[in-house]
Order: structure tokens, then sequence, then C-alpha cells
């Protein structure tokens, strides 16, 4: 008698599900339609971090004087490059990834009046950068984990600002170290 019974309920069951099934419109609300595979590497929303975001953490570096000392930079001097990316699949909370690509320096110089210059510039990082500078009319780039540029240029007093740039293949960590020696001298004639 149990038997029947059981067997019974389960019939009432499954008639009752299909009834329901049949009823069932796509997108008619009772049930969501299927959702496609998602692998949050679609459609990716991107935001560029202002530059507000970093200021706390950055030091204010010390203008350049042409023929003055050597200028030490390390990597809290610079501003990161950084970029959040915001993937999305329906029905999963999004994920948010913060993604850095380099880092940017513009530093004021003092006392180019058309003289000769000679920009020498050498460091190290943690990893593979590339690493390009400007002043004014002068530039000069390098690529490694090792940096040495030295140069001479007269830039008939266009060097105003010294910009430093340097790049590297997107990561989520920032590199672990990054070291820089400036110096800006005058030919003495």
């Amino acid at each position: 008698m149990k038997l029947i019974n059981l067997c019974s309920g389960t019939l009432l069951t499954l008639a009752a599900a299909s009834s329901l099934s049949a009823q069932a419109k796509p997108n008619d609300g009772i049930y969501p339609p299927p959702n496609e595979p998602c692998t949050y590497s679609t459609g990716p929303e991107v935001r560029s971090f202002g530059l507000q975001a970093f200021n706390q953490s950055i030091q204010q570096a010390s203008p350049i004087f042409i023929g003055g000392e050597r200028y030490t930079l390390s990597r809290s001097d610079f501003k990161p490059i950084v970029k959040e990316v915001t993937y999305t699949c329906p029905g999963l909370d999004p994920l948010v990834v913060t993604e850095y690509s380099g880092y940017t320096l513009s530093l004021p110089v003092y006392n180019d009046f058309g003289q000769k210059l000679y920009f020498d510039i050498s460091g190290r990082a943690a990893k593979h950068m590339n690493l390009s500078v400007s002043c004014g009319s002068f530039s000069a780039s390098d690529s490694g984990d090792k940096f040495y540029i030295s140069r001479a240029a007269t830039t008939g007093g266009s060097c105003t600002r010294l910009d430093l740039r340097l790049t590297f293949n997107k990561t989520k960590w920032q590199p672990s170290y990054l070291d820089l020696n400036v110096m800006i001298s005058e030919a003495l004639d």
C-alpha cells in the first residue's frame, strides 16, 4: 500500500511540474532564460584613476637646477599609471581588477639659457621597463631593468620641464623597486 501511495504521489508531482513547464513561456518571468557561459573576459569597463587617488602617497620631488646636484628618485616619487577594469557576467558579482602599466613624473627645470646641456640619467628597476625622457627639444630613451642615458644637447632655452615616463606590461602588482639618478649639467667653456 505504501508503494502505491509513493508511486501515485510521484506521478502527481511529475504531472504538476510538466504542466507548469508547458505553461511557461520564454522571458515571461516565471523561469529566467538560460544564461550563456560567461568568463569575465569580454566587455570590461575600464576607468583610469585620477591624480587625486595618488596624491597622498606621492612625495613632491624637488625641481632640477642645471649645474646642480645629482637627484635620486625612487618609486614613491612617481605617479603610477593605473587602470581599474571591471568585468561583469550575468548572475555573478563584478570582478574589479587594478592594473599597473607604468610611472610618470614631471619636474620643473631651471637655468636653461640656451647653453649646451649634458643629460645623465641612470638607474634600475625590479622588472623590464621602457624609459623615455624629454625636456624641451631633448628626448632620449632606454629599456631593460637597468637604464643609462648620457647625451649632450642644446635646447635653446626650451628645457623648462623634465618628463620621465616608464612603461611596462600590465600587472596587478607594482614593481618592488625603481631607482633613478638624474643630473643635468652644463659645459664649463
